[in-house]
């Protein structure tokens, strides 16, 4: 994995009080940035990244060895994004909610310059494996499971001046869901591929990539900042090596905000990841 992508995930534990708090500090690089703020996907995955390590860090003296604790993964992480942080230093401030052998509930907030910017809160779990009882058609029904040739890649695209993700991931969008790259408009959906340079998906990244789409809006010409409100991400099973494919999607753009819901499966067309977040329209168009 490119190490772009390992050094935001490096947390240093700087505070820690009784056996349910503890508090982790990560460098958010500039590369994990939209315009001049830290891009909220990049954000909630080191969220659920301290959340993942205070497992870990909070057991019981001996519990790390326990196979049903190890096995548990951040499956449900939702976050309010209160204001913007910066490409800094920022503190994750884990607190314990509880601890169950099937379910452990923390929250985690982010923290930069005594003021919390994001508010999370996640679930861990054993994530999914095996044969699923029922799986619906998807909008990503029919899509190659790498990109074809025609693919825009992110340097190559609208989105490169402000979307500075490239150093850490391979980025292609599907022409035909992004028809404003032509000058066009369409329906509020987008469709890509995504893996991490230099390794393969798992589900930290999983989590980035479900906020990955530029937001749907562009297609019906509404350009700007799109403040993310709350995300909240479903990590469903550990993806299987190679690209991942998304489609984001909304059902009601209205004239204050919309909601965007992202769909992720992996090179075998399993199921890997979901999210939905409510986003205010850009203030300009």
């Amino acid at each position: 994995m490119t190490q772009k992508l390992a050094d935001v995930l490096a947390l240093t534990e700087v505070g820690r009080s009784g056996d349910d708090r503890i508090t982790y500090r990560a460098v958010m690089d500039p590369v994990f940035t939209i315009g001049p703020k830290v891009h909220g996907g990049s954000l909630q995955m080191v969220v659920a990244h301290a959340a993942r390590q205070a497992l870990t860090d909070l057991s019981p003296q001996g519990a790390s060895d326990d196979d049903a604790e190890a096995a548990k993964i951040p499956v449900a992480i939702s976050s309010d994004y209160l204001a913007a942080p910066d490409a800094a230093a920022i503190d994750l401030e884990v607190l314990l909610r509880k601890r169950g052998r099937t379910v452990t509930v923390m929250t985690v907030d982010a923290v930069q310059g005594g003021r919390t910017m994001v508010s999370s809160s996640v679930t861990c779990a054993r994530p999914d494996a095996g044969a699923p009882h029922h799986t619906a058609p998807t909008v990503l029904d029919g899509t190659p499971d790498e990109p074809p040739a025609s693919g825009i890649a992110l340097d190559d695209s609208p989105i490169a001046e402000v979307n500075h993700l490239g150093p850490a991931l391979d980025f292609v969008l599907d022409p035909e869901t992004f028809p404003i790259a032509r000058g066009e408009t369409g329906e509020p959906v987008v469709r890509g591929w995504v893996r991490p340079k230099g390794g393969e998906p798992d589900t930290n990244f999983a989590v980035l990539v479900c906020d990955i789409s530029p937001p749907v809006v562009m297609n019906l010409a509404l350009f700007g900042w799109a403040p993310t409100v709350q995300l909240t991400t479903y990590i469903r099973r550990h993806p299987a090596p190679g690209w991942l494919r998304f489609a984001a999607t909304s059902t009601e753009v209205g004239p204050g905000m919309f909601e965007e819901d992202h769909l992720v499966v992996d090179s075998t067309g399993t199921i890997v990841a979901q999210s939905r977040q409510l986003a205010l329209i850009p203030q300009r168009s």
